[in-house]
């Protein structure tokens, strides 16, 4: 059976987490993604698209990089914004007009720091655009835990940007080529998920990976060892 996402291959009843083949049907290929078959956030089933957990992975990248994808599904990886990009136009279903509509999926981020503190934030709309719009990104529906804390680090409406690319919308700086990775910049401050590998127990800080508003999550500001970008799609019964 060939399957688009991660949970339709759980509702399948392969609920192991573990790597598994999916079709990304506008590229007409296969790719090979981990599935999140644990319970996150009520829900089993995430395609991951982005994960960092030792620090063995290169994310200063250029462009190219970024588009195509780079590491391991297995262990630290960046699955690709053409990939990424596909995923989020997986589901489709028709409307009484006899139009097709796009399901667009929810976004999750799991992270924890050095000290064990851990938390969840979800958007509940994830949209990304192409190539051609630098992979505009649009967010929206904040939740989950600690999510009020979250706020103070909005990648909404946000081009992707990389060291031999500028797309942020900072007219002072270039923030990738200064925050040494790709990310989604608004501005220099807010988030990136991409940044330089902390050393054990160290204090958060901006050209690592960071997510604003982490103090008040633990107030040690440690940085964060584990980070992973997933996402959920809710398949519609025909």
């Amino acid at each position: 059976m060939i399957v688009e996402e991660c949970t339709s291959i759980y509702a399948s009843g392969s609920t192991s987490s573990g790597i598994y083949p999916i079709w990304l049907k506008e590229r007409f290929q296969f790719t090979y993604v981990y599935c999140d078959m644990d319970i996150v956030a009520t829900k089993k089933g995430w395609t991951t698209i982005q994960r960092r957990m030792n620090g063995e992975l290169n994310f200063e990248r250029g462009w190219d990089d970024y588009v195509r994808g780079f590491g391991n599904p297995s262990s630290e990886h960046w699955l690709g914004l053409e990939n990424i990009y596909r995923l989020s136009r997986q589901i489709t279903t028709v409307n009484t007009l006899g139009m097709i509509d796009i399901q667009t999926p929810a976004i999750g981020f799991d992270l924890e720091d050095w000290d064990g503190m851990n938390a969840f934030a979800q958007y509940t709309y994830f949209w990304l655009e192409s190539k051609a719009s630098n992979y505009l990104l649009n967010v929206r529906g904040l939740s989950g835990t600690f999510w009020n804390y979250f706020y103070t680090a909005p990648i909404y409406e946000s081009e992707f940007s990389t060291p031999d690319r500028d797309n942020d919308d900072d007219n002072n700086a270039h923030c990738a080529k200064y925050r040494k990775s790709g990310w989604w910049f608004e501005s220099c401050l807010e988030a990136n998920l991409n940044g330089q590998y902390p050393k054990y127990k160290q204090k958060m800080k901006w050209e690592n990976i960071v997510w604003a508003g982490w103090k008040y999550i633990n107030n040690n500001v440690t940085a964060l060892r584990f980070v992973s970008m997933k996402l959920y799609h809710t398949v519609v019964e025909p």
